[in-house]
């Protein structure tokens, strides 16, 4: 299984203040708290667990290189959907949005291995939801992955920066830049990638549906947009495929689809 190492030579210096420790049976955080901050686990194991009901169930053991929390980053979302208890001495690397955009910024592949951890995951919990066999119970849940996944069914990532941009699981998600006289801000915001202003302010929509996943280029932009090279039709919806290459005028990204279903 993949793994985010980050420790190592000459780096453990520049990234020892970001460490914290926790003894063995304390509760990291716990579902429902607040958060800000994703951990990288460095050494010992940490068990994921959430409610179901009335009954508390285990969902994973991690251990050294696995991350968790990240949703509270990726999905700007600060209420945590699980419990995170340190089974042993833990040591990890305690991320905040900074810290991860800096990290991904030095170690771009960084972001692939986190989102191939993440569709492992999130294949690992939908087995062992069908496990629990219940199905009825789970549905309640928000957001579902239990193991601290982003509630998303694709992402894009802007390989050379190692930005991720998670597509949401249902419906639209709108990709341009933020627009300074209205104040509307996209789904994706590609200012920051974007600093000779070649993306519209409303440029594309990503759209998941009956278990498809379409491009639309929404308006007839200058610069174009583009799947795989090819540029598309205006107004026309085209089909999204794991690891196509998607570009929105100067800017390319990569799609990746983290799990199937509809």
């Amino acid at each position: 299984m993949p793994k985010v190492r980050v420790v190592g030579g000459g780096e453990s210096s520049k990234l020892s203040e970001l460490l914290a420790r926790f003894a063995a049976g304390s509760v990291i955080f716990r579902e429902g708290d607040l958060g800000s901050e994703m951990y990288i686990i460095q050494k010992g194991h940490v068990r994921i667990s959430l409610h179901i009901g009335d009954k508390e169930r285990e969902m994973a053991v991690l251990e050294k290189g696995d991350f968790f929390g990240e949703i509270a980053l990726l999905n700007q979302s600060p209420a945590r959907s699980a419990t995170a208890t340190a089974v042993d001495e833990v040591e990890v690397l305690k991320l905040r949005t900074t810290d991860l955009d800096l990290l991904l910024r030095r170690k771009p592949d960084i972001a692939i291995r986190m989102m191939m951890k993440l569709s492992e995951r999130l294949r690992e919990t939908n087995r062992r939801f069908e496990e629990l066999g219940s199905r009825t119970e789970l549905a309640a849940l928000t957001p579902a992955p239990a193991s601290q996944g982003i509630e998303a069914r694709a992402v894009l990532v802007h390989e050379s920066s190692g930005r991720i941009f998670p597509v949401r699981p249902k419906g639209d998600t709108t990709l341009g830049r933020h627009d300074p006289v209205t104040g509307v801000t996209p789904d994706i915001d590609l200012s920051r990638l974007d600093p000779e202003r070649t993306v519209s302010r409303r440029h594309a929509a990503i759209r998941v549906a009956e278990g498809k996943l379409t491009i639309t280029e929404v308006g007839s932009s200058t610069n174009g947009t583009f799947v795989n090279g090819i540029r598309l039709e205006p107004l026309k919806a085209s089909p999204l495929a794991d690891s196509d290459t998607v570009q929105l005028a100067l800017v390319t990204l990569r799609f990746h689809v983290i799990f199937g279903g509809g």
